[in-house]
């Protein structure tokens, strides 16, 4: 195998780009916003015509990751010369007029709990540093190289995936590109920030009750979870029936390029094996629901609370049919972490004593919690968890999507407690928009909304119907051209 830099920082030094403009999507990184400058269709668009070498953006790409002066630390892997002889076959590709797919040449960063042949799988934690690199990619990594993408490197999740902090035991802090002081969210903590950052305009997530909406809101990128299936996953973990694969992009344009180009089947993942059947609407044929509260308990900041009202009134005064809903759900927090510490205890039952001592001491304690769960508590949560999707069920035939804020609050900083609810480790409490379409395997996008007095984004989150990906994608990008028309 080639050289592989690993490990904190994945450069030896602590990492934001450099004051100069960047090969592959964004102006220089601030602690404010960042605005791509080059879409996806663009950039293959300059490769197919040799205006624009995949060798060139790679290095600039490599470049910048590696003079992160500003300590974002998005990488836990990287491997400069795996990338360049990629970079340089889609180059010849391209010369020979013979490209693979859609994104032939583009770099594209996978998060550290998805397997790439040949690298370790870390899953941020000490537990794994032991472990063999991996012997075969995972599926959704060989539609990306069916696809011609450039695989550079891994970003970093929090341990296991198990929360949306943004610091992990293997390799510390990822800082949000927005403001450093804050966090950048999770699990796809990693990927948010290199996206916002312009490290390259693709990064693969994963999201089993928000991990890729949550931090694509927080640090003003889009975050695509799709359909339940829609990416393959394998092997299955405990989270089997939550976990989704999904995208982060700085555009919607650019999430729908990349999501046509792996979007796929494969038989190491059941629940991919569907029908993807094209065509959707435009926006003003659809029935559009929208709600500020799902989580009974949980607290609209109030300049979200107002953006978001406000961009709904004037969907409706543009002549599109939007209507409130009701979602408000008593306990549904509650009834998801017992679900989730029973999951976290499930994927270490089996684990010797030394090696759960090696787990971050929080993440024990949710272990710890999972092991006393009562059994008839638990039963319990996980019918009210069923009586809630067939609300939600319900509730989308009477609607075609659904508008929500994607997050109740901006980014927090990073030394915030991860929630504020009774029980310390509960981030769903404080999370109530992401996690319920998890539990519903429904698609659905965070977007950019808007910004707060202090410059920290949050986001817009549109929600369809299993299997309406195209649906979802296309509604997204027609609202993205509501806001910039009023920004």
């Amino acid at each position: 195998m080639k050289p592989v830099v690993e490990g904190r920082g994945a450069t030896g030094q602590g990492a934001a780009a450099p004051a100069s403009s960047l090969a592959v999507g964004t102006a220089p990184v601030t602690e404010k916003s960042v605005t791509p400058a080059r879409s996806l269709a663009m950039m293959v668009g300059q490769f197919r015509r040799g205006e624009l070498s995949p060798v060139t953006v790679m290095q600039q790409v490599l470049d910048d990751i590696q003079a992160d002066t500003a300590g974002i630390n998005a990488f836990c892997l990287l491997d400069p010369d795996q990338a360049m002889a990629q970079a340089q076959a889609a180059q010849a590709r391209y010369l020979a007029r013979a490209p693979l797919g859609l994104l032939d040449g583009v770099p594209v960063s996978v998060k550290d709990l998805v397997a790439v042949k040949g690298w370790p799988t870390r899953r941020g934690s000490l537990s794994s540093l032991a472990d063999p690199v991996a012997a075969q990619d995972a599926p959704a990594v060989t539609l990306l190289r069916n696809a011609g993408s450039v695989i550079f490197g891994k970003t970093t999740t929090t341990e296991f995936g198990w929360t949306i902090g943004s610091t992990n035991p293997h390799t510390g802090v990822t800082r949000n590109p927005r403001s450093l002081e804050h966090s950048a969210g999770g699990s796809s903590s990693g990927a948010a920030a290199q996206v916002a950052a312009g490290w390259g305009p693709v990064a693969l997530g994963s999201d089993a009750g928000g991990s890729v909406r949550i931090p694509a809101s927080w640090c003003g990128v889009v975050g695509f979870k799709p359909t339940f299936g829609a990416i393959p996953l394998a092997p299955q973990s405990a989270f089997a029936e939550f976990a989704h694969l999904g995208l982060i992009t700085p555009s919607v344009a650019d999430c729908t390029w990349a999501y046509s180009a792996m979007a796929g089947a494969h038989p190491l993942d059941p629940s991919s094996l569907f029908t993807r059947a094209g065509g959707s609407l435009p926006g003003q044929c659809l029935r559009i629901g929208w709600a500020t509260q799902i989580h009974a308990d949980e607290a609209l900041d109030p300049t979200i609370d107002t953006a978001f009202r406000q961009f709904v009134s004037r969907l409706g005064g543009q002549g599109y049919d939007v209507k409130p809903v009701n979602l408000r759900t008593e306990g549904l927090a509650e009834d998801m972490w017992r679900v989730w510490q029973s999951r976290i205890y499930e994927s270490f039952v089996d684990w010797s004593p030394d090696k759960l001592a090696l787990l971050d001491p929080r993440l024990s304690g949710v272990y710890e919690a999972g092991a006393r769960l009562d059994h008839a508590e638990l039963t319990r949560s996980r019918a009210r968890l069923r009586t809630f999707a067939t609300r939600i069920a319900t509730l989308f035939s009477e609607i075609d999507v659904l508008l929500t804020p994607a997050t109740s609050q901006v980014a927090p900083r990073l030394d915030a407690p991860v929630a504020t609810s009774p029980d310390a480790e509960n981030w769903f409490a404080d999370n109530g928009f992401a996690f319920p379409f998890n539990i519903t395997q429904m698609p659905a996008i965070a977007m950019p909304l808007g910004v707060n007095a202090a410059g920290l984004p949050f986001g817009l989150q549109v929600v369809g119907r299993r299997y309406e990906d195209e649906q979802v994608l296309r509604f997204a990008a027609e609202l993205e051209l509501h806001l910039q028309r009023t920004a």
